[in-house]
């Protein structure tokens, strides 16, 4: 539907700029629709990519996720300068990116889509003592489709040694949820195979933020933006950005 979708892209638009931050293996590509829809509604959007994504695998590899966060903060700070307002919109590890930045700095709004404090998968918390011995993961195959297939453009498989990674950042940001005071929103499918419903407790009770606005999706899985309730998610991350109450004072 849109041109090179797995790279960077930037849509200028008014005063205010929405950064769109992908998950763990993703590219851009997942976000895209999401942030054309919100480009349709005045506000300016960029979508990035994330250090050691968007090319093959290997280069995760030796990743610390503070490289990822960096990819982001970078745009951030460069946007900070340039616009009245930014807001962040993380899906996945994307939202544990956007959370970390909210921690330390002032972020106008937050948008949380799928984020993953607590994972379902159990087994992921020892990927610290199995990178020692397998060095790479494949995705569970799935039937998925083909209108969805177009934005899936990320790795199909993952290096462990990531996914420790990705652990150590949601320990750091679950540890620092009080620091942020940013309005929040939370957009969580109940049927997210990954991310377990808790998380979204622990976000909206542990954040000092005087709005904190929970979305519930029903059907959805993991992938809120380009599944079958992805115009309900829109809706909520637009309105949200819209609404002059969510802002800060």
């Amino acid at each position: 539907m849109y041109p090179d979708l797995k790279k960077e892209y930037f849509l200028e638009g008014n005063d205010i700029a929405c950064i769109l931050i992908h998950g763990f293996t993703g590219t851009p590509a997942e976000l895209r629709e999401l942030g054309e829809k919100i480009h349709e509604k005045g506000f300016t959007v960029s979508g990035i990519t994330l250090a050691g994504h968007g090319t093959k695998a290997e280069d995760m590899l030796n990743n610390v996720f503070m490289d990822w966060v960096n990819s982001a903060l970078k745009e951030y700070h460069k946007l900070k300068k340039q616009y009245k307002e930014v807001y962040l919109i993380g899906h996945s590890m994307g939202s544990l990116i956007s959370m970390y930045i909210a921690e330390n700095y002032q972020v106008d709004k937050l948008i949380l889509l799928s984020p993953p404090i607590v994972q379902k998968n159990k087994s992921t918390k020892y990927a610290g003592i199995i990178r020692h011995f397998v060095k790479y993961s494949k995705w569970s195959q799935r039937d998925i489709p083909s209108h969805q297939l177009e934005y899936l453009l990320g790795y199909d498989k993952f290096p462990i040694n990531s996914v420790n990674e990705l652990n150590k950042l949601a320990a750091v940001v679950k540890k620092s949820l009080s620091k942020i005071t940013s309005p929040v929103l939370i957009v969580h499918s109940k049927n997210d195979a990954i991310v377990d419903d808790k998380s979204v407790e622990i976000i909206a009770n542990q954040v000092s933020s005087k709005i904190v606005q929970p979305v519930f999706l029903e059907t959805s899985g993991h992938l809120i933006m380009i599944e079958d309730e992805k115009e309900t998610t829109f809706k909520a991350v637009i309105d949200f950005c819209h609404n002059k109450e969510t802002n800060i004072a």
